[in-house]
């Protein structure tokens, strides 16, 4: 017996207006110090009806550890929300996530927060995600990602995290910098291909994986030569959450367990560094799951397709300016190669390498890791 989980989703030019519907007295907008002050915010709180109370949680910091997150817990507590208002990226949504869940049940850890812990959420307040960019996926997942403070990433998951709400306005991505537009894209495009090839996969994810290429690959070039092309956002925005549902009901693969394992260590963005090594991780899946790669390798536009999807994607990611070896990304080689046993020992702890599409053990991972220095 299969689930297909999804929160609300609300899109469009005029999505924010959706804000006035929501029965909210208090709200907690969570955020990070940039977007405090910026156009976005005032877009948000402009959707806000007047008489609904609002407070700003804006300490959130990139790849925050679980200390990060939750040091606002106790004034959230206090102010007694009925609504959690996520207005960010990835991290953003994530430590709203886990905000929520504490300030639902203080009495639990963030560990807690598995498949296995039936959580009695949504007693006191309801939870909606406003994405800031284009990738992560995290407005439509039951999952959460925290960082140790030893370079260790934490995959949290519970259906019970999954917002109520997620609002998908392009007009709060259209002035998204070209570096952070290619890096949450490619994130996109990597959810994708690991849901399509994931051993959980199935017929939902399946047909969201390929109509989230279908939109994302044509029109990622198209934003990074003219960011104002505001069709072109809406599509990538729209895909990036399809991209998010895909393997929110699948699972990720082995370039995501080595994503968190490299960006957790070397603080490096997410999207970057899972970008790095898909298509490494492609090629090594490539025999058990050649059909389906096939199926994908067509969705690219011309331009870019090759015989075999891995070759298509350097091709893609080459043109796009996605770092296709360590050196590009700005990585230390030295320090790389002096860890590498390191790295295969994080990598080897995520739940990607379990759902991989083909098995993989230390020494493939090895390899991977090896091949694009």
């Amino acid at each position: 017996m299969w689930f297909f989980r999804s929160p609300e989703i609300v899109y469009g030019s005029d999505a924010l207006s959706y804000l006035s519907s929501l029965d909210m007295k208090k709200a907690v907008i969570v955020t990070d110090r940039f977007l405090k002050e910026s156009k976005v915010m005032g877009k948000v709180l402009a959707s806000i009806p007047e008489e609904v109370k609002t407070t700003i949680v804006a300490d959130i910091t990139p790849e925050p550890t679980f200390s990060e997150m939750s040091r606002s817990l106790s004034r959230v507590i206090d102010y007694a929300p009925d609504w959690f208002l996520a207005v960010g990226g990835g991290s953003v949504i994530d430590t709203a996530k886990v905000l929520f869940t504490l300030y639902e049940r203080p009495d639990l850890s963030v560990y807690d927060i598995t498949p296995l812990v039936k959580l009695n959420l949504r007693r006191k307040s309801r939870l909606a995600a406003i994405p800031t960019t284009s990738g992560t996926g995290s407005e439509c997942s039951w999952a959460a990602v925290v960082s140790e403070e030893e370079g260790r990433k934490v995959e949290l998951a519970s259906k019970e995290i999954m917002p109520d709400v997620a609002i998908l306005d392009p007009s709060l991505v259209v002035d998204l910098p070209k570096e952070q537009s290619r890096n949450t894209a490619v994130d996109a495009i990597a959810h994708a291909i690991e849901a399509y090839g994931s051993s959980w996969r199935n017929h939902y994810s399946d047909a969201l994986a390929e109509k989230a290429l279908e939109l994302i690959t044509p029109n990622l070039p198209k934003v990074l030569s003219e960011p104002g092309d505001i069709d072109a956002r809406e599509k990538i925005h729209i895909g990036a959450s399809m991209a998010g549902l895909s393997f929110s009901n699948s699972q990720i693969g082995l370039a995501h367990a080595l994503g968190h394992a490299v960006g957790g260590v070397f603080k490096l963005p997410h999207g970057l560094c899972v970008g790095l090594y898909l298509p490494s991780v492609v090629e090594f899946n490539n025999d058990s799951i050649i059909e389906r790669y096939s199926r994908l390798n067509e969705v690219f536009p011309d331009k870019y397709k090759t015989n075999e999807l891995h070759s298509t994607l350097r091709r893609y990611f080459e043109e796009i300016g996605q770092p296709l070896s360590i050196r590009q990304a700005g990585i230390d080689m030295q320090r790389y190669t002096s860890i590498v046993d390191k790295l295969v020992d994080l990598a080897s702890e995520s739940t990607g390498v379990t759902t991989n599409a083909r098995d993989a053990n230390r020494d493939d991972i090895r390899r991977i890791l090896m091949q694009v220095v």
